[in-house]
């Protein structure tokens, strides 16, 4: 499912029409020195090529919320001299 879609409780299926395709894509400006894959439905992918990465995140801030989570679960694990 697109993440996208899910933060924002929208079905990818509707959205999407017959173009029902998930691909995964790599936002480079989120983690410092690290990159967030990311999956995306077929208008999503073509909206983040089309207005680039910061203004895309910035029209969907719930999703932007998700990012910020998962920033801290890695953070935390690389923090531990374990690794976990």
């Amino acid at each position: 499912m697109c993440d996208i879609c899910q933060s924002e409780g929208k079905d990818p299926a509707f959205v999407n029409g017959p173009k029902d395709v998930i691909s995964t894509q790599q936002l480079y400006k989120v983690y410092k020195n690290s990159v967030a894959p990311v999956r995306l439905c077929y208008i999503h992918s073509i909206e983040l090529f089309m207005i680039g990465e910061k203004r895309f995140l910035k029209e969907h801030l719930s999703f932007a919320r998700v990012l910020i989570t998962r920033t801290k679960k890695i953070s935390s694990a690389s923090d531990s001299p374990f690794g976990f």
